[in-house]
């Protein structure tokens, strides 16, 4: 067995790459400059191009505190995840972070967020501060508040995810929802609640993962003294956040969380009329020229395949209409 550093916590950090050699390569060159020693990076490649996996390995720096394992299928977000957390099993973590690819994290950061969780006794999840990538003193995402009617309505704290940082976040908060742009996770509840559900494949699992932690007994905290740079929405349609592959899979999570979290008369009465306002709302940008007739079609589709899912609910192999 891979023993611990004696007085630290084990950090097992755990990042997926799909045919984005250059983000990869910042993102875990970031990570192996942290000032935090008791730290192991596990990289999955999930079945990328060959010249990409090439270019990845040439430009990784090399450690001792790196694994590198190449997958020759794509499995996907959720499961890629859930790859990289039973090979950590093999350094006897106290912890788990998870990050996406395209980010640049704070060489105090890991500290940092070790500090919190053990300020909470390991129950909680925790997660920082997450500024634009390429405009660097500006705040895209802290965290969501919490519902006050106990539902899915998480409303992002940062205005527009989009904010100059005066230090009007400089507080540390319990929240209603974190993103796992970066996140870390105490053993005992993946010991307890396992990996990402695989009900998702991407959109959607951090919320149910989230969910799932408090229905445990743990908290989602947010720390301003973690830092982390990201480019948002990269991993699927080069950043095209207005897709109709994207409003698919988030219209179809939305659903699919609601189904999942909510009471059950609740949802019954939250999946018709946040159905009716998103098809909608859709239909309306469409008209005023703001979105595409495709997705309108891409919302139809995610209400009709989710009335299907929500009676047999099965494992989401990925499947997206739109490619």
């Amino acid at each position: 067995m891979i023993m611990k550093i004696e007085g630290q916590p084990t950090v097992v950090a755990i990042c997926i790459n799909f045919n984005q050699a250059q983000y990869t390569i910042d993102c875990i060159n970031s990570i192996l400059k942290s000032n935090y020693t008791n730290l192991h990076v596990i990289l999955i490649d999930n079945g990328s191009k060959k010249e990409v996996v090439d270019k990845m390995l040439k430009g990784l720096k090399k450690s001792p505190l790196l694994s590198i394992e190449c997958i020759d299928n794509n499995l996907g977000y959720v499961r890629g995840v859930n790859y990289g957390m039973r090979l950590g099993e093999k350094y006897n973590p106290d912890y788990y972070l998870i990050l996406n690819n395209d980010t640049l994290i704070d060489s105090e950061s890991v500290f940092n967020l070790v500090n919190t969780a053990e300020k909470y006794q390991q129950k909680a999840i925790i997660s920082g501060k997450v500024y634009h990538y390429h405009n660097q003193d500006y705040l895209q995402y802290i965290g969501q508040s919490i519902d006050p009617q106990g539902g899915i309505n998480q409303i992002s704290i940062v205005h527009n995810r989009n904010e100059k940082d005066n230090g009007q976040y400089d507080m540390e908060m319990e929240m209603g929802m974190l993103d796992d742009i970066y996140w870390l996770i105490p053993i005992g509840l993946y010991k307890k609640i396992g990996g990402y559900s695989k009900l998702f494949y991407l959109y959607g699992e951090q919320n149910d993962y989230a969910f799932r932690a408090i229905k445990a007994g743990y908290k989602l905290v947010y720390t301003p003294h973690a830092k982390l740079w990201h480019k948002g929405g990269v991993s699927t349609c080069n950043g095209d956040k207005s897709s109709p592959k994207i409003e698919y899979w988030t219209t179809f999570a939305t659903l699919k969380l609601a189904a999942l979290h909510m009471d059950f008369d609740k949802s019954k009465r939250f999946i018709v009329t946040w159905s009716v306002r998103k098809l909608v709302k859709t239909i309306l940008l469409f008209l005023q020229g703001k979105t595409r007739l495709l997705n309108v079609k891409a919302v139809i589709l995610a209400i009709y395949h989710f009335k299907c899912w929500n009676v047999i609910r099965y494992n989401d192999n990925g499947y997206n209409p739109f490619g």
